[in-house]
């Protein structure tokens, strides 16, 4: 009686195997690639993948010699920032707090942020690029992450 429930079964289990092998369309995925502007590598800065239909986005540092990567991305469509101004020495700095200014100053007391020690892990030098590819609603960088290795260079331009 045993066999004959088991016998049932088996046609069941081997369907959810079946099912369960079609693969995970958020499975894992990397990304690698160069990136430059006008024909000369951005040796700093940071590329963020954001997927098109919102979630965490993924940061990966441009390195010296103009290379970036990433992995345990999501699959899909997204829209691809880059920026240099994190490895900018003479950037001007956000603001943070701010304590009270000396009694008859109009001005209040200004802090200022160090530079955030993500940034210069990329150590090397600062290129400058056009601002609009630091914004998701400007940059007009696309890309289809699929499952595995993904390469992508982006050679941007003004």
């Amino acid at each position: 009686m045993t066999y004959w429930r088991l016998s049932l079964l088996a046609p069941l289990f081997f369907v959810l195997v079946l099912g369960c092998n079609k693969g995970n369309p958020n499975a894992p995925a990397s990304v690698k690639g160069k990136v430059k502007y006008k024909d000369n590598l951005v040796t700093a800065g940071t590329v963020t993948f954001h997927p098109s239909e919102g979630g965490a986005f993924f940061h990966c540092i441009i390195k010296p010699d103009g290379t970036y990567s990433q992995t345990d991305l999501t699959t899909g469509d997204m829209v691809v920032t880059i920026e240099t101004d994190s490895a900018n020495k003479d950037r001007k700095m956000p603001i943070y707090g701010g304590g009270r200014g000396k009694p008859g100053q109009g001005q209040p007391q200004q802090l200022q942020s160090p530079v955030p020690e993500r940034a210069q892990q990329g150590g090397g030098e600062y290129v400058t690029i056009p601002k609009k590819y630091a914004k998701k609603e400007l940059s007009n960088l696309t890309r289809k992450v699929e499952k595995g290795e993904n390469t992508f260079d982006f050679d941007l331009t003004d």
